[in-house]
């Protein structure tokens, strides 16, 4: 049987390691970031960085809201792939979508309206 030091030094490593198999490691190539920018609902295609982004097939977007207010994330079609939509996102929360068909997709901000567009390219 291990000291107590010893036992508390391992289910503290455990808990570390398991941890990092729900990370996002930021090397990963199908894992695409964007930001929502500060004041973003002024800025038009500059809302989102990077716009356009390109995202490899079956890649995931993560969309990060670095404003300070909530935004959401609309995809501008009426069906297929690109006819999605988040729910509000608070500052400093995530909306993730993977997508599994080569599409180019326009998408803006719900509660702010076409002020906010960006694009991203499945390919």
């Amino acid at each position: 049987m291990l000291p107590g030091y010893h036992r508390i030094f391992i289910r503290g490593l455990l808990i570390y390691s398991v941890g990092l198999l729900g990370c996002e490691f930021p090397g990963d190539p199908q894992l695409k970031r964007v930001a929502i920018v500060l004041k973003a609902e002024f800025l038009g295609d500059e809302a989102f960085t990077p716009n356009p982004v390109r995202v490899p097939l079956a890649g995931k977007i993560v969309w990060k809201n670095e404003d300070n207010i909530a935004h959401s994330i609309v995809g501008d079609a009426e069906s297929g792939p690109c006819a999605f939509r988040s729910e509000p996102i608070a500052p400093g929360r995530r909306f993730k979508k993977v997508f599994h068909q080569r599409v180019v997709c326009r998408y803006y901000c719900g509660l702010h309206g076409r002020t906010m567009r960006g694009k991203f390219i499945v390919e």
